[in-house]
């Protein structure tokens, strides 16, 4: 019933999505899951408004830029607790 219900998933590279705002363009942008946001995992609610702050922001001329992407796996308090979960010691 839903044949690109997947599509996220797929195989990509950098470069198949379009960037939030196109080289050239003053007027447009592409925002939700299918544009390109770098270090974002795409299937988050966190993309689709990143990628419309960055519209906003851009299209708007305002000196900001959206929050930075949170990168647990280099947190070493997630790891511990990760390590912890797998191997399943007692609390």
């Amino acid at each position: 019933m839903m044949p690109f219900i997947t599509s996220q998933f797929l195989r990509r590279e950098t470069g198949d999505r379009p960037q939030v705002i196109p080289q050239g363009w003053s007027n447009l942008a592409f925002t939700g899951q299918f544009c390109e946001l770098p270090d974002d995992v795409v299937f988050t609610v966190e993309y689709s408004i990143r990628s419309a702050q960055a519209a906003l922001y851009e299209l708007l001329g305002m000196k900001r830029k959206p929050p930075p992407v949170y990168k647990g796996k280099f947190d070493p308090r997630v790891l511990y607790k990760a390590f912890k979960a797998l191997h399943d010691f007692p609390q």
